[in-house]
Parts: structure tokens; C-alpha cells; sequence
């Protein structure tokens, strides 16, 4: 199956996070945690108004999940002054961004959460087999993968929009072969940058290179020449 698919990159400061939602969505989002803030900020960005209210699933990895939310929530625990607020307990829940992401995504159908065991590796190879299964068996009509990073001092996201139907100026298309790595494409690294190494890259096809053994590859072909 030859996929068509998008990138999206997301790159800023804890104190810039609030206007970037409200400039993306319209509206803030207070009390919501970072992560569901990020992960709405990047699927309004992906998806333009009409695709949000069709089917559509949500798959993030991240190396930290809610650690933030949830030490804060332990310090208010241990050294407030006061019991900590309803949604501070929410927010220590990935789950909890599904619903919260549902009244802003109608179509929202599915949100998976993945957490990671490791800061320099992803895996962006189950999230894509998995994605291309839905795609290929008509499930949703897109899909879209992420990995989000927060920390005190920054917040990323790096995105990847699968369509079953065709994308303008779509630069790559993912292909599924049963061939361990094939020689004539370059291989590219299974780290939380991917969509930004995508967006850098030359070579007219990348064999995704990932440390997890699986019966099936992911190659990125390029669609369209480089400028």
C-alpha cells in the first residue's frame, strides 16, 4: 500500500504554549495539561476544517508523558497548602486527552497513547504499521502519529499525517515491503525528529531503520523532486 502522508514540526517555549493555542484553536484551554494543548494545536494544523469532523485516529509516543503534570501534582500533594484541584488529577492521565481532544475533533474516533522507554529512540515504525493496517482496511480516513516532548524548557512535537485519500503537494508516500532493509534505499534513523529529518532529507527513497525487529519495513518514497 502506497500512503500519502504530511509533516508537521512544533518547536516552543512552556510560555509561548498558550498563545499558540489560542492563535490555532480560537479559544484557550487553561486546564488542560501541555501535552493535550500541544496535540490540539498540531491536529487543527494538520487537518483543515472539513477533515476534523471525519474519521480520524490519534496515535502519540512520548519519552516523558505526564511527568511534568504529574510531579507538580506530588508537589502540591507533599508541600502545598491546599488539596490540589480536580483537573490536576486529570491532567496526570494521557487517556484524559481523548476527551478533551473530542470536543474539539468531532471525527476523533481513536487516541492511543504510547510511552517510550528511551529519550533518543521512538517507534515511529509500530505507530506506521499500525496506521497503514487502519488505512488499508478503510477504517479511518486519516490517521495521525506524533511524538511530544515536554520538559520545563521547552515543548516539541514532530507530526505525521497519514490520508487514505490523496494530499496536495504531498513531498513523500509510505511504503510497506516484506524485504528487511532494501539496498537501494538510504536508511534513516527511528528517532523523535522523524518528520523533521523527512523534511531535510535528499534521497529519493529512506528505508526507516528501527532497533525493533519486525517482519516488515517501512520505506518513505518521494513523491516529488527536491526543489
Amino acid at each position: 500500500m502506497n500512503i500519502p502522508f504530511a509533516t508537521f514540526s512544533q518547536h516552543l517555549s512552556p510560555a509561548d504554549l498558550p498563545t499558540c493555542v489560542r492563535n490555532t484553536l480560537g479559544q484557550s484551554l487553561r486546564r488542560s495539561a501541555a501535552y493535550t494543548q500541544l496535540l490540539a494545536c498540531g491536529a487543527f494544523s494538520l487537518l483543515p476544517p472539513a477533515a476534523r469532523v471525519r474519521s480520524v485516529a490519534l496515535l502519540w509516543q512520548s519519552s516523558c508523558g505526564p511527568r511534568m503534570e504529574t510531579n507538580a501534582l506530588l508537589d502540591e500533594i507533599c508541600d502545598g497548602n491546599g488539596e490540589p484541584m480536580p483537573y490536576d488529577f486529570l491532567a496526570t492521565q494521557p487517556a484524559i486527552a481523548a476527551a478533551q481532544l473530542q470536543a474539539l475533533l468531532p471525527g476523533l474516533a481513536l487516541a492511543q497513547y504510547c510511552p517510550l522507554d528511551s529519550t533518543v529512540n521512538a517507534d515511529w515504525q509500530l505507530l506506521l504499521l499500525q496506521a497503514s493496517g487502519w488505512l488499508s482496511r478503510a477504517r479511518y480516513e486519516h490517521v495521525l502519529c506524533a511524538h511530544i516532548d515536554l520538559s520545563p524548557d521547552a515543548c516539541t512535537a514532530h507530526w505525521l499525517r497519514l490520508d487514505a485519500n490523496p494530499l496536495e503537494n504531498c513531498g513523500w508516500r509510505l511504503n510497506l515491503t516484506d524485504i528487511s532493509v532494501r539496498a537501494s534505499a538510504q536508511a534513516i534513523a527511528d528517532t523523535p525528529d522523524l518528520p523533521a529529518q523527512l523534511v531535510s532529507a535528499n534521497a529519493p527513497k529512506l528505508a526507516l531503520h528501527s532497533r525493533h525487529s519486525l517482519h516488515r519495513t517501512v520505506e518513505f518514497v518521494r513523491s516529488q523532486p527536491v526543489r
